[in-house]
């Protein structure tokens, strides 16, 4: 481990979130973009030109395995498509690197549960980066809910819906890449809806629509908790007012769109005035999960309390059960 003021961190593919990360390290006063790998190499040098510091240039990597090997690499963090992620954190924790992998960490619960167990046999710290939950306004609106300013929390709702043009070669549209609604947005409303509920729900209820090339398109869902229950649908097809809202037996929380780089909550008691919590991000919001990651590494944990294995683990069974009654099926699994 370097010095508290160099943390150096490697990113495997410089694509479109992987700027977000970037320009998020550059508030963080005591870390650095050190290296990139890039299958493209032309990719790969525009990215680190991009977010060169004034003194060491950044280096950039052809293969994955040799930004993973570099013994100056305090940790890494992966940005490629949900397909490859299992693969790459796998080769990370081998080789002793702690991870920040890019959400969802896997396609599946069976690969998580298996990067877990590596992770903790060889004592390497692995986070899934759902950076939400990080954000001064959800961190006040979880500090609502625990002090029960909303009284006991019966039910939320929330959408993720953007109309997206359809291109078979995209990401997003790609079964083979492990495309879909589901694993790109409805992961911040089903993993958040657990955030606020504190666990995995009993039951499960969906609606999953099914576009040309096998991938979701539109799902819905509804995940009953017991003594509560959550509602969300996310799509491709259509926008929707994109807020959340948690309602209790003494008040409301409001998150406006985008809830998920939210940067107000509004608490609504039902006796009361309302109370406006507001902070904007220093950069993008990345900025708060990575200096939570850098802490855990530094201290030595292996997992981070605010989304621990157990958080993901339960996220991604839900996913399972969604996909698996809408019929999506991934041919590489």
């Amino acid at each position: 481990m370097t010095s508290k003021s160099n943390f150096r961190w490697g990113i495997l593919a410089p694509g479109r979130i992987a700027h977000k990360f970037a320009e998020a390290l550059e508030v963080v006063g005591d870390a650095q973009l050190y290296a990139v790998a890039s299958r493209d190499p032309s990719r790969g040098e525009q990215f680190a030109r991009r977010y060169q510091g004034s003194d060491v240039p950044v280096k950039v990597y052809r293969e994955y395995a040799d930004l993973i090997r570099d013994p100056a690499v305090d940790a890494i963090y992966i940005a490629n498509p949900h397909r490859f992620h299992a693969d790459c954190v796998r080769q990370c924790l081998e080789a002793g690197k702690p991870v920040l992998c890019e959400k969802p960490l896997t396609v599946n619960a069976a690969q998580a549960e298996a990067l877990f167990q590596l992770a903790e046999e060889r004592n390497v710290f692995l986070m899934e980066a759902l950076w939400t939950r990080f954000l001064p306004a959800w961190q006040q609106v979880r500090r609502w809910i625990d002090e029960g300013a909303i009284g006991q929390v019966h039910s939320v709702n929330a959408n993720f819906c953007f109309k997206i043009p359809f291109q078979a070669d995209d990401r997003l549209w790609d079964i083979e890449q492990a495309g879909g609604v589901l694993l790109d947005m409805g992961v911040y409303p089903l993993n958040l809806s657990n955030f606020v509920f504190g666990r995995g729900p009993d039951r499960i209820q969906s609606s999953v629509l099914k576009g040309e090339t096998g991938v979701d398109v539109r799902t819905a869902a509804l995940l009953d908790y017991g003594d509560g229950v959550s509602t969300f649908t996310c799509s491709f097809l259509a926008r929707r007012d994109n807020g959340f809202q948690i309602e209790g037996s003494r008040g409301v929380i409001q998150m406006e769109s985008n809830f998920w780089s939210a940067t107000r909550a509004t608490l609504k008691p039902f006796d009361g005035e309302s109370q406006l919590f507001e902070q904007p991000h220093r950069a993008n919001g990345f900025e708060y999960q990575i200096e939570a990651a850098m802490a855990d590494i530094r201290a030595g944990r292996l997992e981070n309390a605010v989304i621990p294995w157990a958080d993901t683990l339960a996220t991604l069974r839900v996913i399972d059960q969604v996909l698996a009654t809408g019929g999506v099926v991934y041919p590489f699994l």
